[in-house]
């Protein structure tokens, strides 16, 4: 059964604008009548905007079963497994959390507990010496711009230079 939007919207009591509104977001479907017109079928109607006020359907059922009637082994199935999940995502996000306590309780990486390098192993003398590069086209030995472009090289050895004085 098709209607005219006009005659849904006075079987629905809403506003003809809302119906056009609805149709020309996608909302509510219509088809074209061969004199041009717009038609609506009365089951996308029921589908948009339910039964229609005072409008009597014998043995209809209600279009959203009730919870209780819906419980299904596979339901409750579906339910036992969504329950234990919440469950184990709850203990993972405790423990979690205890875990960024616990790291919270670490002192700074950038805390500066290595200027006393009394714990830590010394290193070889070769390691700190800093060496020439061989230059192979040249045949000598020479000295790289890059050879310490960072300066690391440089601040390990003043730092076991000097715990190499301590002792």
């Amino acid at each position: 059964m098709r209607l005219t939007p006009s005659a849904a919207a006075r079987l629905y009591g809403i506003h003809r604008a809302t119906l056009y509104r609805h149709m020309a977001a996608g909302r509510l479907s219509w088809v074209l009548e061969p004199d041009n017109s717009r038609a609506l079928d009365f089951s996308e109607l029921i589908r948009c905007y339910g039964e229609p006020p005072n409008h009597a359907t014998h043995g209809a059922t209600p279009a959203t079963p009730l919870p209780e009637e819906d419980a299904t082994p596979a339901t409750e199935r579906l339910l036992a497994e969504l329950v234990e999940l919440s469950r184990q995502q709850g203990e993972e996000l405790r423990r979690l959390r205890e875990e960024v306590a616990t790291l919270r309780r670490l002192p700074s990486p950038n805390n500066n507990s290595w200027s006393s390098l009394h714990d830590h192993p010394k290193a070889d003398d070769d390691f700190l010496q800093e060496r020439p590069a061989v230059i192979a086209d040249e045949g000598r030995e020479r000295d790289k711009p890059d050879d310490d472009p960072h300066g690391l090289r440089a601040m390990a050895r003043e730092m076991f230079k000097g715990s190499n004085n301590d002792h």
